[in-house]
């Protein structure tokens, strides 16, 4: 079976009109409040040119785009799902669905949102903002979300204390004439390094308060974790971010130690010695928990990343360097969800026909290009509805993961 879009259906459209419609319209809106059933598998629809009604069972798609989800679903070993490509092709919804078809299969999960826009608690019709995890109402295991805020991550390492010097430490200093290397030494404030951040330090914290959360003992129950990933540029710039940190702010740690080893004898004799852990510190906690971020990305028995897509040109274009990317990086790709691909239609809409055209001529870029053609492909129609709340996510889920 294929799968449903998150997206509004290009049939509303003002070049649509009544004599456009396609033969299979879909007339129900799925949501929390309209859909109760997982096992609702037809819709109800009509046929405008011989205003009769008719009932659809089933969308059929070639055998080999099957999702293979019980290789996904087996297992207790504790497995990543990150979710990723383009803005606006629909990663959240899938991301939601996969979670919640997890969880309805046995597994206690958690889905993560790393994209600054977030968008969980829209899809899950759910307030899940706050940095904390928050139980998600409906399904038959335990699901978890979380939606993570970097700002406030990053006023954590803001509020370390740059004080690096008393009275003291500074007239003794100045009497050897080293007295400017510790005005130095306090103007050093690592801290401030966060308010123009690297790029991809958003989604590295919170990638990172994840693997803080899962390493506690009252999280162990998580044997499946996904990730609804930022746009493309975001997760790639996220991929290099562990050997800019090393290049960048290490070398600026390393100033800083070699400073403070100048001066940490005299700070000693004077009392002034403070062992609290300031930015420094907490940045070289940082870059060590984004090594063990890289190592989670490159896990080939435990991490797994799907590219979601849609089917036009510039999509494709993308998600086949995306794939170059990560594939270059050592992460492991298998799936391809391509989103939005409108169904068959015997009417005779014009504007249908000419998108419909130019997605098949998208899919076939995907099957010729040398880094798509060998992943395993879902596609997914557009339809005229709004996937929203947990039965219309378990519904979508449902029709995706088979």
């Amino acid at each position: 079976m294929t799968t449903l879009s998150s997206s509004s259906s290009l049939f509303s459209s003002p070049l649509c009109k009544s004599r456009f419609s396609p033969t299979t319209l879909v007339s129900r809106t799925l949501s929390s409040s309209s859909l109760t059933s997982p096992a609702i598998l037809s819709f109800s629809v009509k046929q405008h040119r011989q205003r009769n009604s008719l009932q659809v069972k089933s969308v059929a798609i070639p055998t080999e785009t099957a999702s293979e989800f019980d290789e996904m679903v087996s297992g207790t070993k504790r497995k990543y799902y990150m979710l990723g490509g383009k803005g606006g092709v629909g990663k959240t919804s899938c991301a939601a669905s996969l979670a919640v078809r997890f969880a309805n299969n046995g597994h206690p999960t958690l889905v993560v949102s790393t994209d600054p826009a977030h968008s969980l608690s829209d899809s899950f019709a759910q307030d899940l903002t706050g940095g904390m995890l928050v139980p998600v109402e409906g399904p038959e295991s335990p699901l978890f979300a979380l939606e993570i805020n970097p700002e406030k991550a990053r006023e954590e390492f803001r509020s370390a204390s740059q004080a690096n010097g008393g009275t003291g430490v500074k007239d003794f200093m100045d009497g050897m004439g080293l007295g400017m290397l510790v005005e130095q030494l306090g103007e050093l404030k690592l801290g401030e390094l966060l308010d123009t951040p690297p790029p991809g330090l958003d989604e590295a914290i919170a990638i990172s308060k994840v693997i803080q959360f899962l390493e506690s003992p009252e999280y162990n129950m998580f044997t499946r974790i996904v990730f609804d990933t930022a746009p493309t540029g975001h997760t790639l710039r996220l991929l290099s971010l562990p050997d800019f940190l090393d290049a960048s702010i290490g070398k600026i740690l390393k100033l800083r130690q070699k400073i403070t080893s100048a001066t940490s004898a005299i700070k000693s004799v004077f009392g002034k010695e403070d062992n609290k852990p300031d930015a420094a510190d907490k940045l070289e906690k940082l870059r060590e928990r984004m090594v063990k971020v890289r190592e989670l990305f490159r896990d080939t028995e435990s991490t797994e990343f799907v590219i979601v897509t849609i089917p036009t040109v510039m999509a494709v274009s993308e998600s086949s360097r995306l794939s170059a990317s990560l594939k270059k990086e050592s992460v492991p790709v298998k799936r391809l969800v391509v989103n939005q691909i409108l169904p068959p239609s015997s009417s005779d809409c014009k504007f249908c026909s000419i998108k419909r055209k130019d997605q098949m001529r998208a899919l076939d870029m995907i099957r010729e290009d040398s880094e798509l053609s060998g992943l395993t492909l879902m596609q997914a129609p557009l339809v005229d509805m709004e996937i929203r709340g947990v039965p219309a996510l378990r519904f979508l889920g449902d029709i995706i993961w088979k």
